[in-house]
């Protein structure tokens, strides 16, 4: 064998063992790539994402998919793959909420996000176990999403969420939303 066959015969052999390798591992050179397959992974979807938010360990999909919402984490390896986080699949929400939502978490990385059904409702706000308010007014077809960190000497969840009108009007109020 000439040394042109051989080259070519060591990366074709190189290309089919890192395909393999990266099949098997769980990682992906994109993080759409990983998104796609946890879905896939978990015979849900596919979704269509509506945001993706960046956090530093990776990037959150906020996505719907039929009568289900879902935020999936993708997050960043060996600086650049990724694979994806807990909680691939979604919830199926219920229409006749005001507010349906539910929360994940990932490594220290809090999220709650949902859907506003009541078309007055314009703001979320949740407040953690601290006080501490976090509030959007930003709507992805209708779906929210609210992030933050905790540390394990303090585990902050949220304690109350509530739903606001454009004039600033109470419309929503649940407590203990975890």
């Amino acid at each position: 064998m000439n040394r042109r066959k051989r080259v070519a015969r060591n990366i074709l052999l190189l290309v089919v063992l890192s395909y393999l390798f990266l099949n098997v591992s769980g990682l992906h050179v994109s993080p759409t790539w990983a998104h796609e397959h946890s879905e896939r992974s978990m015979h849900y979807g596919p979704s269509k994402v509506v945001h993706i938010e960046n956090f530093n360990a990776g990037k959150l999909f906020l996505g719907k998919y039929d009568k289900w919402i879902s935020c999936n984490p993708v997050l960043r390896m060996w600086l650049f793959f990724w694979r994806f986080g807990s909680s691939p699949a979604g919830y199926e929400y219920d229409s006749n909420k005001p507010l349906d939502y539910s929360w994940a978490s990932d490594s220290g990385h809090y999220r709650l996000y949902g859907i506003v059904n009541d078309k007055s409702i314009e703001r979320v706000e949740i407040t953690l176990d601290d006080g501490t308010m976090i509030s959007t007014m930003e709507l992805y077809e209708h779906l929210f999403l609210l992030t933050w960190k905790s540390t394990e000497e303090q585990e902050l969840y949220a304690k109350s969420i509530r739903g606001y009108d454009a004039e600033g009007n109470l419309v929503f109020e649940e407590d203990q939303p975890h």
